[in-house]
């Protein structure tokens, strides 16, 4: 578990790791263009929208609760692209809703 040191440089102290979370969404986003009709469908691809057409739209409360999950906690910057994508993944039903 990360210290409350740690926690707060994750927050403030690490833009490339907040670029990876923005190009995760991004991906996820692109994902989700392409998915069948599935349930919160309709949500999830207004969520989509939004990121697609605002890369730089205010991402704080998304990124603070990327930043909940232990193992980016742990591994911050050296997370790895593949740890990011499934926490991101994960997370887009809760920002969709």
């Amino acid at each position: 578990m990360a210290t409350l040191v740690e926690i707060d440089n994750l927050v403030m102290g690490y833009p490339l790791l907040k670029q990876r979370f923005k190009a995760a969404r991004l991906k996820a986003a692109w994902d989700i263009l392409n998915e069948s009709d599935i349930t919160f469908h309709e949500e999830r691809l207004a969520w989509a929208s939004g990121i697609i057409n605002n890369y730089d739209v205010d991402l704080s409360v998304e990124y603070l609760l990327f930043l909940s999950n232990p193992t980016i906690q742990t591994s911050g910057n050296a997370s790895t692209d593949n740890d990011i994508q499934f926490v991101v993944n994960g997370f887009v039903d809760v920002w969709a809703g």
